[in-house]
């Protein structure tokens, strides 16, 4: 018995053995290979996004899971501008994301950048195209995704949208049923949008009037002076034309649908070689008169021109270069005001650009601003405080030709011909620079009584030249049709007209 229970025990042994050695033979279910060579960087993966603007979206999608439907709207753009905002990001499994390569499809190279976002504009050249961009990312291993990530994007071009600049036209006020008057040279500035990007604008073409031919310019052109227009009623019409070809609207001065402009726009030949600007809007008509009788005394009827500065379609040009072309038809400018806020502060430049340029200026306005640099007044001081001013008043004309004192010309000094019933002033001059010329050309007589404030002979009239050999400009500060109390004013204006701005 016991024999028969050692062998058994030695079949179990045996079978126990040969078990362990066949295991061994066996691959472990529970562990995996290792690599000969260590783990391998496992590359990373790029995924992009686009957003569009609301009124691109227009795509429904449907889905069919199991038994059941379901109908959502997806935002993929139908078409959508060249101006596009790329996103995108990366991930790595075993690493992390340090850089991104990008190119579009009319790109031979990749751009690398380390950032996640761009604004790129696609060059559209024709109404419709359809542009793939691709992106990949890099980990800090070097590895590349091998399969970029995409997005073709369908793209229609857009309509430019032109605009005149703001103020650059004159206002119509309550009424667009007026006509805006200028000499023969106007400048028209304008503004282009564009939603697929500035950088579309192409070109901009301009014409005068329905019958002329298109001139063409540059995309980024954003004014333009017409000079030698011909006298008579015109039209300007600009438009603008993205790379593509889309037009934009058809701009037009003036535009009888524009209640805010006038409706119409006249250009007159100059006349003479004197402009007389009425800055009186005030006036009932008898200081329009008074200058206007001077001049066809002195140089004819119709032998020179007027521009009544008024409001709205009335008003100054506002381009610099139209007031400087203004003044420049004409050899002398004479300018006169008295209530209200005068228009020389909007004109200064272009005035004192006519005095260097060899045109000559005179002013009567009793408002003096230290900040004229088309005179060399700092500042001035009220020389009736009350207000008013009786008539009586001598006011003597300096005799330019006496340099070691002050002298007067007898026959050409005026006189107050009327109550001044507002507040005048006499000036003080400023420091000259170099070479400035300046003298007092009309000086106050002693005070007559205490109402007169002021002492000594202050002077009410400077003459300036910036410099030697260019125009002068005379500053009269007191109302001139007030002072003609002596009935000397046309020999006064003759002597200062042709031998003083000679």
């Amino acid at each position: 018995m016991k024999t028969i229970m050692n062998n058994a025990w030695s079949i179990v042994l045996v079978l126990a053995l040969v078990f362990i050695v066949a295991c061994e033979s066996l691959d472990n279910p529970f562990l995996e290979d290792l690599p000969s060579e260590g783990i391998q960087n496992a590359a990373p993966e790029t995924h992009l996004f686009l957003t569009f603007a609301p009124d691109h979206i227009d795509t429904v999608l449907s889905d069919t899971s199991a038994d059941t439907t379901f109908i959502y709207n997806r935002h993929i753009a139908d078409t959508t501008t060249s101006h596009q905002v790329m996103y995108w990001w990366g991930e790595d499994s075993d690493g992390e994301v340090v850089a991104y390569h990008y190119r579009w499809n009319f790109q031979d190279d990749w751009t690398r950048t380390s950032a996640e976002s761009d604004t790129f504009f696609l060059p559209l050249q024709i109404a419709y195209d359809e542009f793939l961009f691709e992106v990949k990312a890099e980990d800090n291993e070097g590895a590349l995704d091998a399969s970029p990530a995409t997005l073709r994007i369908p793209v229609a071009n857009s309509h430019p949208v032109i605009e005149f600049s703001n103020n650059s036209n004159p206002s119509a006020g309550s009424n667009p049923n007026v006509t805006h008057v200028t000499f023969p040279t106007r400048t028209f500035s304008w503004s282009v949008s564009d939603i697929d990007g500035f950088e579309t604008i192409n070109q901009i073409r301009y014409r005068l009037d329905s019958t002329g031919t298109w001139i063409y310019a540059d995309g980024d052109v954003s004014s333009k002076t017409l000079t030698d227009i011909p006298p008579g009623y015109h039209t300007f019409y600009v438009q603008a034309i993205a790379t593509a070809g889309a037009y934009s609207n058809l701009l037009q001065f003036p535009d009888s649908t524009d209640l805010s402009s006038p409706n119409g726009w006249r250009v007159e030949e100059p006349a003479g070689d004197v402009l007389l600007i009425d800055d009186y809007k005030l006036d009932n008509g008898s200081t329009h008169q008074f200058y206007t009788d001077i001049l066809d005394s002195l140089v004819g009827p119709s032998n020179y021109s007027v521009y009544e500065i008024g409001y709205d379609e009335k008003a100054l040009p506002t381009a610099t270069t139209d007031q400087v072309a203004m003044f420049g038809y004409f050899k002398t400018v004479i300018w006169y005001h008295f209530s209200e806020a005068p228009s020389l502060s909007n004109a200064d430049g272009a005035l004192r650009t006519y005095l260097e340029t060899g045109g000559n200026v005179f002013v009567s306005s009793i408002f003096i601003d230290m900040n004229y640099t088309f005179t060399s007044i700092d500042s001035n001081f009220v020389i009736n405080p009350s207000g008013r001013m009786i008539g009586g008043l001598d006011i003597n004309m300096v005799d330019l030709s006496v340099t070691d004192s002050i002298a007067y010309i007898p026959s050409l000094s005026l006189n107050t011909s009327s109550l001044i019933a507002r507040r005048v002033s006499a000036y003080y001059p400023a420091n000259l620079i170099d070479g400035e010329l300046s003298r007092d050309l009309f000086q106050l007589q002693d005070p007559r009584t205490a109402n007169d404030a002021w002492t000594g002979h202050p002077p009410i009239a400077q003459l300036f030249q910036p410099a030697s050999g260019s125009g002068q400009s005379i500053f009269f500060s007191l109302p001139l049709h007030a002072c003609d109390g002596n009935d000397n004013m046309i020999p006064v204006m003759e002597y200062l007209l042709f031998e003083v701005f000679d």
